[in-house]
């Protein structure tokens, strides 16, 4: 009898985890369909309005190129994320925090057009890395390594190569998932991003 019961209670819940790993996948993709678009979005400079450049890169006269700050055209930048139906007000946030950081640089007589080189913001400020190419060329390579969602918030682990990680934080708001935060995944004393 106590066999029975045993064998009854491994069968359910062997039952139950398998219904749940069959819904799993297809609860997930959303997810993942967002952060691979995002990236290609991302690829092919959709943050970038045709004509309207945000970082412009000027020679020095000396065969090095830096990049320049228009401070008058930010709020476009802003504005072409949202729009693209990838990300939250709270990813926007944390790009404003980037660029408020910044912004502390500019002289506090800043005349209207006036580009100022800025050290520093030759990093990617979406893939929030110098490298970013380890990222955007190899897309075809994206490996899913950690998912964690809960309720309408995911955590999502990327693998595109070796220890080239990252991870995701996603919410979902009305039946979409939208991406809050993008960051490289350093837990790998091996990691590619650590410094």
């Amino acid at each position: 009898m106590k066999q029975i019961l045993l064998l009854l209670i491994v069968l359910l819940f062997s039952d139950c985890t398998s219904k749940q790993s069959e819904k799993a996948p297809k609860d997930k993709e959303p997810i993942v369909n967002t952060i691979t678009s995002f990236l290609k979005w991302h690829k092919k400079g959709g943050q970038y309005k045709t004509g309207e450049y945000y970082f412009i890169i000027r020679h020095d006269g000396k065969g090095k190129l830096k990049n320049y700050f228009d401070k008058d055209s930010i709020s476009l930048y802003y504005k072409n994320f949202l729009e693209s139906g990838f990300v939250s007000e709270t990813y926007i946030e944390g790009l404003k925090g980037y660029y408020n950081y910044y912004e502390q640089f500019l002289p506090n007589k800043l005349k209207k057009g006036e580009l100022i080189k800025i050290d520093g913001l030759d990093q990617d400020d979406v893939l929030g890395t110098f490298e970013p190419e380890m990222i955007l060329d190899n897309l075809d390579k994206l490996k899913v390594t950690q998912m964690l969602v809960i309720y309408n918030k995911a955590l999502v682990g990327i693998n595109f190569d070796k220890n080239v990680d990252m991870i995701f934080q996603l919410t979902k708001t009305k039946d979409k998932w939208l991406i809050d935060y993008v960051g490289p995944n350093n837990s790998n004393e091996h990691s590619f991003f650590r410094q």
